[in-house]
């Protein structure tokens, strides 16, 4: 990969503004770059199903800065200690942190390392990422420290503004940018008008916000963009465990075949961090690093992490074509909800003959006023005949379905609720019912911000985490959080009951899954995580330092023994 050009990026000059931390560091120093994921954050008993997942946004950027020839280490707080739980506490009760306590994520950074970055994807996290970066800080005080994710570029004024340990926050894509960093640092040139970062200025001490770097080309993505480093991530502690993300169907890897989204969603923070550029890697491309992940680490499911995968339809073909020319021995799904327009039958068709077992639409509401408040583009009908399609090829489908939007009546979600019975009767086989939380970044947030009904405080940190928990709370002005709580579980057991009583195999074939533990569903998921969850030793303290135990280690997944050894 080219080393990007430290005085222009993309065509954008730089800006006069001196930015505070991130002055040269002598002409012809060698940068050394530790990568940091912290451990994962999550509340039990919440109905979301996700865990430690390999950090793919990390390994890109490794493997760009490898390439380019900087020395990089990866230091996965979750995956090197998958095993371990800490219990913290929160406004929201007591949550489990898992992985590396974070002192042991510090010490596992070299003591010549010239630049750390630490990735955050939620805001969630950022009271474990501030706490972190004051520690890293406190041992390597002459450091780079960037932040770099979907939070990093969302909540960047936030976060300089609450901790002056960290120097700047990478916005957008991150390949680019982090080698940008890397070669201004490396020959004593400043960071100031970088596009891609916000930092403070040297002067008044105020943020300062470059915008976004500018998007990789679908050439670059192709050309530009080495393979993930999963060399530098301990797969094989992820796959000691079941998967936390999509439905077991074997030992997994996470595939990012597009970039962006098309559409500007006003509760989703995509077009902040993506802007609405919808970036595709070729289909061949994306078939051979599956067949890869096949060959060398045995993996027989591939998880697509895309925003939205399906929305090209002639790549969309195009993938299928290439992974039916390969032939891997390999099933895959798209558990993140996917568009509409690009899926037919005969897409769904061929998604079905390549493999493709699960798929997720995501209408998120049934009521057409609501679409059209939050600009979601989608046709309720198509959806619904695709379900049917889907259930006639053998595809299973889930529907997602956000409630307590801010604007939503309770008509709005009257229709909602018929909508998603309507689905369950015409075979969508699964379905996740959440509570609407405002994301940073998004156009939702940022209207309440602006109107005071929301208030950035030690709980507005965890809305997204609490968003599928009794602990949630409520921006709609005709529905409380108990209220929609109560919908919330009234929607997903309606939906179940009506599916089970159209089509009682369905009802057996999910008690063979709680004896079997084999998987065809996301309620076959979401159960077996919820029961290897363990409980507490004792109700932790308050004002005391968080406790670590270890929990024991699940089972390997049902085709673990087959598999290769070595996300």
């Amino acid at each position: 990969m080219n080393t990007v050009d430290s005085t222009t990026v993309g065509g954008v000059e730089p800006a006069v503004t001196q930015l505070r931390g991130v002055t040269g560091d002598g002409p012809g120093r060698e940068q050394r770059v530790a990568l940091v994921r912290p451990p994962v954050v999550v509340l039990p008993g919440a109905l979301a199903t996700h865990g430690p997942t390999p950090p793919l946004g990390a390994a890109y950027v490794a493997a760009a800065l490898r390439e380019a020839g900087h020395p990089v280490v990866l230091i996965d707080g979750a995956g090197e200690a998958i095993d371990q739980l800490i219990e913290i506490d929160s406004p929201i009760g007591t949550l489990h942190s898992l992985g590396l306590t974070l002192d042991e994520i510090v010490d596992r950074i070299p003591a010549d390392t010239t630049i750390v970055g630490v990735t955050t994807m939620f805001l969630h996290e950022w009271p474990t990422v501030r706490d972190l970066s004051r520690r890293i800080k406190r041992r390597l005080p002459d450091v780079l420290l960037v932040l770099g994710g979907e939070n990093a570029t969302a909540f960047a004024p936030w976060i300089l503004d609450q901790c002056a340990a960290v120097d700047a926050c990478v916005l957008g894509e991150g390949e680019a940018t982090m080698l940008a960093i890397v070669d201004r640092r490396s020959r004593g040139a400043s960071l100031a008008g970088l596009p891609g970062i916000a930092g403070r200025d040297a002067d008044t001490g105020q943020v300062v916000d470059a915008g976004l770097s500018i998007r990789l080309t679908k050439k670059e993505l192709n050309a530009g963009i080495p393979r993930p480093a999963w060399d530098l991530v301990p797969l094989d502690k992820y796959w000691e465990h079941y998967p936390f993300f999509g439905v077991d169907r074997g030992r997994a890897m996470q595939v990012l075949g597009t970039r962006g989204c098309p559409y500007k969603c006003t509760f989703c923070s995509s077009p902040q961090m993506w802007t609405t550029k919808y970036v595709v890697r070729e289909p061949e491309d994306v078939a051979d690093e599956i067949c890869e992940y096949a060959e060398r680490y045995g993996v027989r499911n591939i998880n697509f992490v895309d925003l939205t995968a399906a929305t090209n339809r002639r790549w969309t073909l195009g993938l299928c074509d290439a992974l039916e020319a390969r032939g891997p021995d390999i099933d895959w799904q798209l558990p993140v909800g996917t568009r509409i327009e690009a899926i037919d039958r005969e897409v769904l068709q061929r998604l079905w003959d390549t493999r493709c077992r699960n798929v997720t639409f995501a209408p998120e509401s049934g009521s057409q006023r609501m679409l059209d408040v939050m600009d979601k583009r989608a046709s309720l009908d198509k959806i619904l005949q695709a379900i049917v399609d889907a259930r006639e090829i053998g595809i299973r489908t889930t529907v997602n379905i956000l409630i307590g939007h801010p604007e939503e009546r309770r008509s709005d979600l009257a229709k909602s609720v018929r909508y998603l019975l309507k689905a369950s009767w015409l075979g969508c086989s699964d379905t996740a019912v959440m509570m609407f939380a405002p994301y940073p970044g998004s156009a939702d947030f940022q209207a309440l911000i602006d109107s005071g009904r929301h208030v950035i405080d030690d709980a507005a940190y965890y809305v997204g985490l609490s968003r599928g928990s009794a602990d949630h709370r409520s921006w709609n002005p005709h529905l409380t959080a108990r209220q929609l709580r109560w919908m919330q579980l009234f929607m997903i057991s309606s939906f179940y009951v009506v599916n089970w009583i159209r089509r009682p195999a369905r009802s057996i074939a999910f008690v063979r899954s709680l004896l079997t533990s084999s998987e065809e569903t996301y309620l076959d998921q979401m159960v077996r995580t919820k029961r290897r969850k363990t409980a507490p030793i004792a109700p932790p303290r308050r004002a005391r330092p968080a406790r670590r135990r270890t929990v024991p280690v699940a089972g390997p997944s049902r085709e673990h023994d087959d598999a290769l050894a070595s996300n």
